[in-house]
């Protein structure tokens, strides 16, 4: 049976061929992870408009797409094909990440596509439909996250803190939504936005590194967990303190989402 790279979960598709394909996704996705922070840094650091700053932020932009994209697929398998069989608690293998997790992941990878398109430069990500996809994209990424907090709530475990992840992207999308007014510069407004987006996708590569190399240390430490524990990701749990541990990790996005959604209604409406 094979694992995962540095959090040792099990990996069971039927086949070496079928493991292999879903470990290089994998290697793509880790590779990317740790591309996407650094870069965030350096882009952070640099001057702005600087050749550092503009190919530092590429990198960064380029390796959150595919960190995203490769991030969706991974849960995508993992929640349709052999199911039962990774998300069982083996000796020697972590235990599997809970269902509730894997769909706000799923569904943060999916906001992080659309943030990305925002507030990139046109020459990286062109948007002929831009105006079609600014009022139809967000209605949608909200309506799917609604939708996955009620499923969540009512069928699985609210308080693993999935739903403070889909919760902050729900925020953010309706952040890169506000539209101001025609009164305001468009460059500054398109600067704005820029600088919003990537600092929310900066954290969020941040947090995603820490929450995926953290363990992974503390495995490397400690060693293999030989307990065979029952897999409970997939029921319902009860309130934990955990829970609040989550919105205290979560609660910057919240201040910071808040303030950016004033300050754009007072743009919108300034004359």
């Amino acid at each position: 049976m094979g694992s995962t790279f540095l959090l040792h979960k099990p990996v069971i598709y039927g086949s070496a061929l079928a493991n292999a394909l879903f470990l290089i996704v994998l290697l793509f996705h880790i590779i990317s992870a740790v591309i996407a922070p650094i870069s965030g840094i350096v882009a952070f650091i640099a001057h702005k408009g600087s050749k550092l700053h503009l190919r530092s932020g590429r990198f960064f932009s380029w390796s959150m797409v595919v960190v995203s994209l490769s991030g969706i697929g991974l849960e995508i398998v993992r929640l349709s094909l052999f199911v039962e069989e990774n998300h069982t608690k083996y000796a020697g293998y972590s235990m599997p990440t809970t269902y509730p997790a894997r769909l706000a992941f799923i569904f943060s990878g999916v906001c992080v596509l659309y943030i990305v398109r925002e507030v990139t430069p046109p020459r990286i990500f062109s948007r002929p439909s831009r105006q079609q996809a600014a009022e139809v994209v967000p209605r949608l990424l909200v309506g799917t996250g609604l939708s996955l907090t009620a499923i969540i709530t009512l069928r699985l475990n609210p308080w693993t803190g999935a739903l403070w992840m889909i919760w902050t992207f729900i925020l953010i999308v309706i952040i890169m939504a506000q539209s101001p007014s025609s009164s305001i510069n468009h460059r500054e407004a398109d600067v704005a936005r820029h600088r919003v987006g990537m600092s929310c996708l900066a954290g969020y590569s941040w947090w995603g590194a820490l929450q995926g190399f953290g363990p992974a240390i503390a495995i490397l430490i400690n060693g293999d967990d030989l307990s065979t524990t029952a897999y409970v990701g997939n029921q319902p749990g009860s309130f934990s303190l955990t829970f609040v541990l989550f919105f205290v990790a979560w609660a910057p996005f919240f201040i910071l989402a808040a303030y950016l959604i004033r300050r754009f209604q007072k743009l919108r409406h300034a004359e």
